[in-house]
């Protein structure tokens, strides 16, 4: 009986303590709150930060969250914002104002897919406030314009090579030609195959503009300058400039792109290849994209007009990439015209297959590589030779890159052509080698 007494009485203390204790507790955490709100009111958000950041015990409460969050932010600590206001929506999903802070919070420390998705719950939800709801609707909109700063960018790359070329005119190796009507014909030395040591400077830039998160504009530009140890009469500056548009949807990307290449031969211009192309890439999966465009174009010639044509060319293929290869093949019809009846005999259909091939051959060496064929044949006779000309072109290009850090690169390449006629002046072989080192930034 009196065991069951004490033991009455024992838990009747320990049940008051605690409730005093409690009592006492919140307390505590009322004065507590009641100093923050003044701080923060005040505008005194580090003293806030400082005194809510040290009263750890309290995380998960909301008011105190919300108010440990604000300081936060305003002192420049983002990520302890972003923690304390998620637990804040965790635990009450209906306090708009917390969510929208928590908005704030993603927009600083640059999480926008977070930001966008807390914004539109926002704008989305029938109950918010409305000056809740256009106060989302500015941050999304920040968000926005936050996504193209980070997608714009500007690369550029320079590249010094000393190399040979084998055969810099492209002439044959025959020192004798027949012509119908005329008989043998002996060549002179500008038609022969001639060798000659070179240094060429290229570089390359590439500007990129978000439009949205499913449109892009790039601008891009390369450019090269060949100069010659012996044969100044082919030193040349040719430039690749192009600028493209492209939408994503879905699984889908569409482009449309305008380009120019013009060619500088001896220090004149030689002439200008100008296009507009249209085709889109399919993701088929992780590993495998397919491709095709459509090319419309004209070439000019200032010297002769007779080599002046426009042209229409159809694109397709396939590519299969993993972490440590890259494969494509492409099919490539390119159907040009003659401008003036006097150049029919340069009008032409071209079919080419080409088959690339990358890869890493270990954490510093890549491995690059590209093989072509084409089948050219012409639709008139040639005026000299009094027959159709009918060429076939095999390309084989390699290249063994040392990456030396993540801007420079050291690169040794190898560049061969063999092309077969029927109409052996237009035969040869071409062997370029050259060494080179490239500078990104």
């Amino acid at each position: 009986m009196i065991k069951q007494v004490l033991g009455n009485l024992l838990c009747s203390c320990l049940a008051v303590m605690s409730f005093n204790s409690l009592a006492q507790s919140n307390d505590e955490f009322n004065k507590l709150l009641i100093e923050l709100q003044k701080l923060v009111s005040e505008k005194k958000y580090t003293q806030a930060y400082q005194k809510s950041n040290s009263e750890y015990q309290y995380l998960g409460e909301p008011v105190y969250d919300f108010l440990l969050g604000v300081s936060a932010l305003k002192t420049g600590h983002a990520a302890p914002a972003v923690f304390a206001f998620e637990r804040v929506v965790e635990n009450n999903p209906r306090w708009y104002e917390a969510r929208l802070y928590l908005v704030r919070a993603y927009l600083t420390v640059n999480n926008l897919p977070a930001a966008d998705t807390q914004a539109l719950i926002l704008i989305n939800s029938p109950d918010t406030p409305n000056n809740i709801k256009s106060s989302a609707q500015s941050l999304l909109e920040t968000a926005a314009l936050k996504q193209q700063e980070a997608g714009r960018s500007y690369k550029q790359n320079i590249e010094l090579a000393l190399g040979v070329d084998g055969n810099v005119n492209a002439g044959t190796a025959e020192n004798t030609i027949i012509i119908p009507n005329i008989g043998e014909f002996l060549l002179s030395p500008e038609s022969k195959s001639t060798q000659d040591n070179y240094a060429r400077l290229n570089y390359r830039g590439k500007y990129s503009h978000p439009i949205d998160q499913k449109s892009l504009i790039t601008l891009s530009i390369d450019t090269g300058w060949y100069k010659f140890e012996e044969l100044s009469q082919y030193d040349r500056i040719n430039a690749h400039i192009n600028a493209a548009y492209q939408y994503k949807q879905n699984d889908i990307s569409w482009f449309a792109r305008v380009a120019t290449t013009p060619l500088m031969l001896d220090g004149e211009l030689y002439r200008t290849e100008s296009a507009l192309t249209a085709g889109a890439n399919f993701t088929l999966n992780k590993q495998v994209n397919l491709f095709s465009s459509l090319t419309a174009g004209v070439l000019n010639n200032r010297f002769d007009e007779k080599l002046d044509n426009s042209f229409y060319t159809l694109n397709a293929g396939a590519s299969y990439a993993t972490n440590q290869w890259f494969q494509s093949l492409s099919v490539n019809a390119k159907n040009e015209k003659a401008d003036i009846t006097e150049g029919e005999f340069n009008s032409r259909n071209i079919t080419s297959l080409y088959y690339q091939v990358n890869t890493q051959l270990a954490q510093h060496w890549q491995l690059l590589s590209l093989a072509g064929y084409q089948w050219i044949n012409y639709k008139d006779d040639h005026p000299l030779f009094l027959q159709e000309r009918a060429d076939n072109l095999f390309m084989f290009s390699t290249s063994v890159r040392y990456l030396v850090n993540r801007d420079l690169a050291i690169q040794l390449a190898a560049n061969y052509q063999d092309k077969s006629s029927n109409i052996s002046l237009f035969e040869y072989d071409r062997l370029d080698i050259n060494l080179s080192a490239s500078y990104s930034f």
